[in-house]
């Protein structure tokens, strides 16, 4: 169990909430209200966000939002977007602040509801009802029981399509280089300015990879094998022009010698050699290709998990809800 999630079951805890690990959603209900608390950004993961779905007669007034904020002091923003109520909190990594800004912020935000006579209801047809949490891909929504039923058939079937969908190596590849041309300039351009950057190589690890993705329609093993080889020889052809560039630039600065960018760069490895630098040349290399391997690994997860979600709907927290709520939501399981 990693430390954010045993922090996140004390939070649920301590507010007298659930923590769902596998959508790592903190649910409960509070005063009538379902409410939802996760973090927005897995890279911070104690800045949370507050989502409960109700309406009233009348829309939320911007002056009536800002002064909520205004007025709880953990809360850093909220806005509504048709029955949706969003709150972000403030950061705070003192979990005994933490469960007690959370603790105080929606007691806060349940009361400033109620004052204002929102109902709690559907996010997606607007009934009026209960509700339960659900996992649509990454997304968190607030369903009643014929919308959730409508929304996992729906999915179900397009996941269904993706899963025989045959991946598109040809287009792929066209991603893959695509993506790859951009960390090649990512690396010409922080070269030009004096930099060797863990970003050049982040960049292209990511973009290839998210280039076979989108236009080969999904990352397989073989789609990690091209982008790699592509990954390797996009960075030594990214590497070279960076040494080129200071060829071209050197011999007309500093020995009035106007040689074409071509033609410096097929003598890079002449010159390295004559000038004794070949293990710089080498260690240059091996340095993006290092930065190459720390922007890989994680988008190749980060895909991963991504695909793992694609069309896939989830109720947050099926075994302790079930019981409170219509039995019509046992039919989605």
């Amino acid at each position: 169990m990693s430390k954010v999630t045993e922090n996140y079951k004390k939070l649920a805890s301590g507010i007298g909430f659930y923590y769902d690990e596998a959508a790592n959603t903190i649910y409960g209900t509070r005063n009538g209200y379902e409410l939802l608390v996760y973090a927005s950004d897995q890279r911070y993961p104690y800045l949370l966000t507050i989502t409960a779905s109700a309406r009233s007669g009348d829309t939320l007034r911007k002056d009536e939002l800002s002064q909520f904020r205004k007025s709880v002091g953990p809360v850093s923003g909220v806005t509504q977007k048709d029955s949706l109520i969003t709150v972000v909190m403030k950061s705070q990594k003192n979990q005994d602040r933490l469960c007690s800004d959370l603790g105080s912020t929606i007691e806060a935000l349940t009361a400033f509801l109620r004052e204002r006579s929102f109902a709690p209801c559907c996010q997606t047809c607007g009934a009026s009802g209960p509700t339960v949490g659900f996992m649509l891909e990454s997304a968190r929504l607030h369903l009643c029981a014929d919308c959730a039923a409508q929304t996992k058939r729906e999915n179900e079937v397009k996941a269904q399509g993706r899963a025989q969908k045959n991946v598109n190596i040809i287009g792929g590849i066209i991603g893959a280089v695509l993506g790859s041309l951009l960390g090649v300039a990512c690396i010409v351009i922080l070269g030009m300015l004096g930099y060797v950057a863990a970003l050049s190589g982040i960049v292209m690890a990511f973009c290839t990879l998210k280039g076979f993705d989108k236009l080969g329609g999904k990352l397989t093993v073989v789609g990690i094998v091209i982008s790699c080889v592509l990954m390797i020889a996009m960075t030594y052809f990214g590497n070279r022009l960076d040494w080129a560039m200071e060829v071209y630039r050197g011999m007309r600065e500093y020995y009035d010698y106007h040689m074409s960018f071509i033609d410096a760069f097929r003598a890079v490895p002449a010159l390295v050699e004559e000038a004794d630098a070949m293990g710089d040349y080498i260690a240059s290399f091996a340095q993006q290709m290092l930065f190459v391997v720390v922007g890989a690994v994680p988008t190749v997860i980060s895909i991963s998990r991504e695909q793992k979600t694609v069309n896939r709907v989830a109720q947050i927290g099926y075994m302790q809800n079930a019981g409170g709520f219509d039995s019509n939501f046992q039919s989605f399981q």
